[in-house]
């Protein structure tokens, strides 16, 4: 097929339309740091979505859950081998996002005969100071996206622009406590989970008008049958894993 590209370039888009298609749906996960580290958060059903990949290194995902579990054991699996061969220092996520990841995604979804991952990741490291904490999100295409502060994974672009312009006007103070920044991870959530319910063309032509009461009723809406999920790598936590999901006691306490 590539010796006609524009039939190549035709099945490409027609891949993307797919895959996006699929994503649209699916719950976004919020990335932020907050004074002692980094979280990672989501509102799920029944299915953990948020997972470690080594000492100061965390992932989630939306898609397919095959897809996220064979890529979750693939950058994990490589991790530890290449800890174990060479040194934990050796472990970073620059590397597991370019050598591995990206590469592996961009193949699949350009190898028209074969099946494309119905995926978006979002990973975090945990950096020896504030500066150098990382977010990196990969796109299903293989496009790599990376942050300090905070990002979102949503099923659309529409999705993740709507949390990002959200997260940007709602957060001034970025050394926030984890209370804090759970209630802004979840409002932000909100946010994406109203977006991907409405039609594509709606969501990318009208801003984003939620209030504070529709947020925590869309928030209480998705507990009826889904349950918040947190992960945090903590720079205080003792040892060199630095990576806990939080406890449902812990996340009650930081709800309004």
């Amino acid at each position: 097929m590539r010796d006609e590209p524009y039939r190549w370039i035709e099945a490409i888009q027609d891949r993307r339309d797919y895959i996006e298609d699929q994503l649209r749906v699916g719950s976004p996960v919020v990335g932020l740091t907050y004074d002692e580290g980094m979280v990672l958060l989501t509102i799920g059903r029944g299915q953990r979505k948020i997972f470690e990949v080594h000492d100061r290194i965390a992932l989630s995902a939306i898609g397919h859950p095959a897809d996220i579990e064979r890529l979750r054991m693939l950058v994990t699996d490589t991790a530890s081998v290449q800890g174990f061969q060479n040194a934990t220092e050796d472990v970073n996520l620059h590397r597991l996002t370019n050598f591995v990841l990206a590469h592996t995604f961009k193949q699949a979804f350009e190898s028209i005969v074969g099946e494309a991952y119905i995926i978006k990741m979002l990973l975090a490291e945990l950096g020896s100071t504030d500066d150098k904490n990382r977010f990196t999100c990969i796109n299903y295409d293989g496009n790599v996206r990376t942050e300090t502060t905070s990002t979102v994974i949503g099923g659309t672009e529409a999705i993740e622009t709507g949390m990002q312009n959200y997260l940007a006007t709602a957060s001034t103070d970025t050394d926030r406590d984890l209370t804090a920044a759970l209630q802004l991870g979840l409002e932000a959530w909100a946010v994406g989970k109203e977006l991907s319910s409405r039609e594509p063309e709606e969501a990318e032509s009208e801003e984003t008008q939620i209030d504070t009461a529709q947020m925590h009723e869309i928030i209480d809406t998705a507990r009826e049958d889904g349950e918040i999920e947190a992960g945090i790598l903590e720079i205080t936590q003792r040892g060199t894993g630095k990576f806990r999901l939080l406890t449902s006691q812990e996340i009650e306490a930081a709800l309004p």
